[in-house]
This record gives structure tokens, C-alpha cells and sequence, in this order.
């Protein structure tokens, strides 16, 4: 009478924690994931006036503001004065 050949119960144990810990890892990346989606998704409009400065020709501007504005023309950059 032969015995069957079977897993060891602790590779069985090994295997549902680390099973467990795969699913715990992969719920907390798709919480933060998505987290990081909405918050790339939010876009504010920022407009060149006031004290960020104001759109002038490129040529003339000595002090320019790097950055993407709304109410700058392609031909322009927002200039700190």
C-alpha cells in the first residue's frame, strides 16, 4: 500500500499569507491610484495679472514667469515687473 504524496501544511499556510498580503498590496495601489488619477485630472485656470505678472511680447520681458496661463497669447510670456 503506497502513500500518497501530498503538500507539506506549512507550504499551504505560506502560500494563503502571502496570497492574503498580494491582496491586501494590490487593493492599497488601487486606492492610491486612483486617488492620483483624480488629482491629475483637476486642472486650475491660472491667468498672468496682478502680482504673477503680466503679458508682454516675448523681446521685452527681463523677468519672465515660467508656466502655462490662460491669458497669454503664443507671441507673449507672462513678465514679473
Amino acid at each position: 500500500m503506497s502513500r500518497a504524496q501530498g503538500l507539506p501544511i506549512s507550504t499551504i499556510i505560506i502560500a494563503a499569507i502571502g496570497l492574503i498580503v498580494l491582496v491586501i498590496l494590490s487593493v492599497m495601489v488601487a486606492q492610491k491610484a486612483g486617488t492620483f488619477g483624480k488629482g491629475t485630472r483637476e486642472q486650475t485656470d491660472v491667468k498672468c495679472e496682478g502680482e504673477i505678472g503680466t503679458p508682454v511680447p516675448l523681446a521685452e520681458c527681463q523677468n519672465p514667469v515660467y508656466g502655462t496661463f490662460t491669458n497669454v497669447r503664443s507671441d507673449q510670456i507672462c513678465c514679473k515687473q
